[in-house]
């Protein structure tokens, strides 16, 4: 009997010390990147280079859309919260911050911060 409880301590020990290893690799593990703040800046400067007046005033809205729009995986058409809070971020995201960007200065990193401030946002209300 008295083994059988040393084995089950030695067991729980071990489990315990991989929980804590497991815990602290994910937390050494370096961030991912945002995609749109990967996303915007090539879009939005080639977008203005390849269009003509007057298509070239969209390129902030067309950008937004455009980096904003989830992978078609998580776009799943029963979960109702992720379509709610990808409107929202692209309602607050084109509202807000496409009028920080323009053909003279596309202000790519005022945009990108507006844009993670809409995220902010839409997710506290979801």
């Amino acid at each position: 009997m008295e083994s059988k409880r040393m084995v089950m301590f030695v067991t729980m020990m071990i489990v315990m010390v991989m929980g804590n290893l497991l815990i602290q690799t994910e937390a050494d593990a370096p961030p991912q990147p945002d995609p749109f703040k990967t996303c915007y800046p090539g879009c939005v400067v080639t977008c203005f280079v390849q269009k003509k007046f007057p298509k070239i005033l969209l390129c902030p809205f067309t950008c937004i859309k455009t980096c904003l729009e989830p992978p078609s995986s998580q776009m799943d058409l029963t979960n109702e919260i992720n379509h709610n809070e990808y409107y929202c971020k692209l309602g607050c995201s084109t509202h807000h911050c496409a009028s920080l960007s323009s053909i003279q200065n596309p202000n790519v990193d005022k945009v990108v911060d507006c844009v993670d401030s809409c995220s902010d946002k839409c997710s506290n209300k979801n």
